[in-house]
């Protein structure tokens, strides 16, 4: 009889040494339990940092959802809806931004920083790639650029199935990654992880140009490799009395 409940035990205690770390993070719950509630100790553990409670509102079902909002911005619903618009569109402009800056530069024509300086000229002429660009003066690309994003933003703003804002799809999926739901999921996830890290990779050429004015990325980048130890942010943030 006691080699009997000892055994018992033993395989009752058993499936918790098993668990994932992720479930060791999660709230522990009665051994009794653990077949009904296994799911919910999963679902209910922030992806982004084992032990972090999942917000409620955050259920993993929107794409790049890892249950990561410590300021709680997302409570509101119709904010939460607004801010995955938000950061999605944002996502977008810093893929096209990022590499709009890397390739100019691998090519020698000038670096992003530079780029800009025609403006600050009275009169000056806009180039794109080393090519003055078509009535190229500071107020009339301003005016097309009003007109143009206006109108766009007006067009997205009539929609409102909030899905269709995000991915309108048509001809702006002209190779139909969006006929099959589970491959259009996918992609839906790549593009955010890939807009996250081209936002991450904009405000560190920021803070690069903010260090090092005039400089671009590639440059840094360069000058960083040949001298790793006196050629980063720390020659910024150190005083030099103290840096070796």
């Amino acid at each position: 009889m006691a080699t009997n409940t000892l055994m018992s035990s033993a395989v009752s205690a058993f499936p918790s040494l098993l668990s994932s770390s992720k479930s060791r993070f999660a709230t522990a719950l009665p051994l009794s339990s653990f077949g009904s509630n296994a799911s919910a100790r999963f679902t209910m553990t922030a992806d982004w940092m084992p032990g972090q409670p999942r917000p409620p509102y955050l259920d993993g079902s929107a794409p790049g959802d890892f249950g990561f909002d410590p300021l709680r911005l997302g409570e509101v619903p119709e904010n939460l809806e607004r801010f995955k618009e938000s950061e999605l569109i944002h996502c977008r402009w810093a893929m096209l931004a990022v590499p709009g800056i890397l390739v100019p530069e691998a090519l020698g024509l000038g670096n992003w920083v530079k780029a800009q300086e025609w403006a600050a000229v009275p009169g000056g002429q806009a180039t794109y790639l080393g090519n003055p660009v078509p009535w190229g003066t500071l107020p009339t690309i301003l005016v097309i650029e009003f007109l143009a994003i206006s109108f766009v933003e007006h067009q997205r703003s009539m929609e409102k199935d909030p899905e269709k804002k995000k991915y309108p799809g048509g001809a702006f999926d002209p190779l139909g990654y969006s006929k099959d739901p589970k491959t259009f999921h996918e992609y839906k996830v790549k593009e955010i992880k890939n807009g996250r890290l081209a936002l991450l990779a904009f405000v560190g050429f920021c803070v690069q140009q903010s260090a090092y004015p005039g400089t671009g990325p590639l440059e840094n980048l360069a000058a960083h490799l040949a001298d790793p130890w006196h050629n980063n942010i720390g020659n910024i943030i150190i005083p030099q009395s103290i840096s070796p």
